[in-house]
């Protein structure tokens, strides 16, 4: 995460981490903090994508693992290398824990990928670099919400 980034006209910066053996890439006007080896404790009967709760600037902080809600399956023993720390542009008050492998660099991808909260998780996927990485939609894991347009119509 060294090397300068030059912002381009039409661009908006993303944070690219990896998580297992995939590169997912979020937009940095959501990313809060990054850190490492934060403490979580399991809630029984959650679901798999649920690690646990963590205290963060004391209070309870939900984290998910990102590499479970991408690509499925259990979640990832490594799970706790580092975390990133997520929040909504409409509600501030939204704060979530991702867990990942590795924050790999923030970089621009172009504006035209679509994040919107009718977006699904992985919103889109890029090449970068030779290889594929999933845009991941922070406004859906953070529960945001627009009204429905049908519902204005009668």
């Amino acid at each position: 995460m060294d090397r300068e980034i030059i912002r381009a006209e039409g661009h908006r910066r993303f944070v690219l981490v990896r998580t297992g053996s995939v590169r997912c890439a979020f937009p940095a006007s959501d990313v809060v903090r990054v850190v490492r080896h934060l403490r979580c404790y399991a809630v029984p009967g959650s679901r798999s994508h649920f690690i646990g709760l963590a205290q963060y600037g004391g209070d309870p902080l939900p984290v998910l693992d990102l590499h479970t809600l991408v690509e499925g399956g259990a979640p990832s023993a490594r799970r706790q290398a580092m975390v990133i720390l997520g929040r909504g542009r409409r509600r501030r008050r939204s704060v979530l824990g991702l867990a990942v492998d590795e924050v790999l660099q923030v970089l621009e991808l172009p504006e035209g990928i679509v994040l919107g909260p009718g977006s699904a998780l992985v919103a889109d996927t890029v090449e970068i670099d030779g290889g594929t990485v999933k845009v991941v939609n922070t406004g859906q894991l953070l529960g945001e919400k627009t009204e429905d347009p049908g519902a204005m119509n009668g």
